[in-house]
């Protein structure tokens, strides 16, 4: 356990080299923001559509965004280091790929970080404070924890895949696309058919869930969608073994 909290420390030096380029990235998140501050505020003119208003859709986002932006989308790192056979060098090391590479990218925490206190403050400059509870807080942020851990998996997913494909970047243009669906806008403004479909993608509980906790809590419905959220991160997870195992195998078999 001792080296990969190294390998952790030592990513997460390298990340705090690079600190500034996060604080660029962040104007890209409140560009966002703002488009759909101005679209929500067009649309709705003091309405509430399907249980939630201007602000709660606003502080939905960002929070939803916060996911988003919270990715390191290293999957071409991944996916490089099984295509030149770096992956075959570590494989004979006294350590496990799949968990060096979470070590590796938890040194995301830099991004969160900045982007929490970030979207903190924009959600109260554009929407103004929301109501809250020590429940509801306390609830999104263990979520929100296993939102982050869904992203990290969804990455090294997507790099894993190379065992099998030359290119990865379509698989990650569908993924993206997938989970744009829960992003802007909650899954109850879909039809009625098309939510009971969004409702059984375990990718989108990775931002739905956090997002419809903070902004629309209610405690017995919250447990139940993060019991959701953690089978749809155990579905990631066991996707994320499977794929890996069978491509060690393919490679043990062709002789590394």
């Amino acid at each position: 356990m001792r080296k990969y909290i190294e390998i952790f420390k030592y990513s997460l030096k390298t990340k705090l080299a690079f600190i500034f380029d996060y604080l660029v990235s962040i104007f890209s998140y409140a560009i966002h923001i703002f488009v759909f501050n101005e679209l929500w505020d067009y649309i709705l003119q003091g309405k509430a559509v399907a249980g939630y208003t201007k602000k709660e859709l606003i502080w939905y986002i960002i929070i939803t965004e916060f996911v988003v932006y919270a990715t390191n989308k290293s999957y071409k790192r991944i996916a490089e280091k099984v295509r030149n056979g770096e992956i075959a060098n570590m494989l004979v090391k006294p350590i496990n790929f799949l968990v060096y590479t979470i070590a590796e990218q938890f040194s995301v925490l830099i991004k969160v970080g900045v982007n929490f206190i970030f979207g903190i403050m924009l959600g109260l400059f554009m929407a103004g404070a929301i109501d809250v509870c020590v429940e509801s807080i306390i609830i999104t942020i263990i979520s929100l924890i296993i939102s982050i851990f869904m992203t990290i998996l969804i990455d090294i997913l997507l790099g894993i895949i190379s065992f099998y494909t030359e290119e990865n970047q379509s698989f990650y243009l569908i993924i993206q696309k997938l989970i744009f669906f829960a992003v802007f806008i909650p899954i109850e403004f879909y039809p009625e058919w098309a939510q009971k479909i969004l409702f059984c993608i375990p990718l989108l509980y990775s931002v739905y869930a956090p997002g419809k906790i903070f902004v629309n809590f209610d405690l017995q419905a919250s447990l139940i969608l993060l019991l959701k959220q953690f089978i749809a991160m155990l579905v990631i997870l066991g996707a994320v073994i499977i794929t890996y195992k069978k491509g060690v195998k393919k490679i043990n078999v062709n002789g590394g």
